[in-house]
């Protein structure tokens, strides 16, 4: 008969062969795979973003976030919609979100994933929920106008709330009678991802708060600088002339000096945290128990872990909290049980959210 010889296996090896053993083993001795503490959240960098802003091509905010090897860059461009205010009214949003494309970069082109998209579409509700954006902060009001000076051969732009003495002479077109709004389209990509999906929700979460705390939107105007025919410098003649806008085009003004920062209901606290839970596994640690230098719960109340990264905890933790509060109120709470959370552990996990919300203000 053969004899039987046992395998062993290098740490490395054992969490792609057997991640739920090789997290049991580290849990047993009151570590996590990933040498950090049960209740540890990763350090969260935001960096500089300033270059990456290029409004001539639509990009009027960023953000990036860098938690251990993981970025993530988010970039903001603008769309106009026509305000569709009495369905808005039906609907009961006052509130506006924003409509993220989350992209996690593998090396590899193609369709996003499905996780791309839960994660684009978790973000879209999450917004939308925390109320963070008041609709009317995104209203495109005192629309102007770029005309051209007959006399001096200039182009110049008016507006009604800075201009009022000579735009009492514009003749006002169908596009400054119509109410317009802002749509906020964020892009978000994540190099180097080594965080479960739950800790890529919060980095993407926090890169776009980052991106629409720092944002400033421009004014619009139309362009009518071809189609007028008398200057409106002209006004004190006896020949006033009106300038005809109604063939023109709605535009952003780019200039620095035109932009306004956008009005958020937020508080600077504000932030996502997620959470696993899981069970110790106790049969075949018998004989640990009496090693002074192992740390065994030998009670059943399961183990709280924040932010989850590594295969072994993000393939064997079933059980996940997600959180997102500020330092005095809750916003959102996303709860999947495996069975393994008891109120104590939610209750848990809300004062760490909450304490951690106390840090970030």
């Amino acid at each position: 008969m053969a004899e039987l010889k046992q395998v062993s296996f290098t740490p490395d090896v054992l969490a792609r062969v057997a991640p739920d053993v090789s997290l049991q083993r580290h849990l047993s001795i009151g570590i996590r795979p990933n040498l950090r503490n049960f209740t540890e959240f990763k350090a969260v960098d935001f960096g500089n973003s300033f270059q990456l802003q290029q409004k001539e091509h639509n990009i009027f905010a960023s953000s990036i976030v860098k938690s251990g090897s993981t970025t993530v860059i988010t970039t903001i461009s603008l769309g106009i919609v026509e305000d569709l205010g009495n369905k808005h009214k039906q609907r009961n949003q006052h509130f506006a979100t924003v409509y993220p494309q989350v992209e996690i970069l593998r090396g590899r082109s193609g369709a996003p994933t499905d996780e791309e998209m839960i994660i684009s579409q978790d973000l879209f509700e999450t917004f939308r929920h925390c109320k963070i954006i008041p609709q009317e902060s995104l209203n495109i009001d005192n629309i102007g106008i770029k005309i051209k000076d007959e006399e001096t051969g200039e182009e110049v732009i008016l507006y009604p709330d800075l201009n009022e003495s000579q735009w009492q002479y514009v003749n006002l077109s169908s596009m400054h009678n119509k109410p317009f709004q802002f749509v906020l389209l964020a892009n978000t990509k994540v190099y180097s991802r080594e965080v479960s999906t739950n800790s890529i929700f919060d980095l993407c979460f926090a890169s776009i708060l980052k991106a629409l705390q720092d944002m400033k939107l421009p004014r619009c105007f139309v362009n009518d600088s071809i189609s007028t025919k008398i200057s409106i410098r002209s006004r004190k003649s006896n020949a006033r002339g009106l300038v005809d806008t109604n063939k023109g085009v709605l535009n952003l003004d780019l200039r620095q000096e035109s932009q306004y920062k956008l009005q958020l209901n937020v508080n600077t606290g504000t932030i996502s945290s997620n959470f696993g839970v899981i069970k110790l596994d106790q049969r075949g640690d018998t004989e640990q128990h009496n090693d002074d230098d192992m740390i065994v719960d030998n009670d059943d109340e399961p183990i709280l872990l924040t932010d989850l990264e590594g295969e072994a905890e993000e393939s064997t933790i079933l059980s996940r909290i997600s959180i997102v509060n500020n330092s005095q109120t809750i916003n959102k709470i996303s709860l999947v049980s495996n069975g393994d959370v008891t109120l104590d552990t939610l209750r848990r996990a809300l004062d760490i959210s909450r304490q951690r919300a106390n840090l970030k203000s």
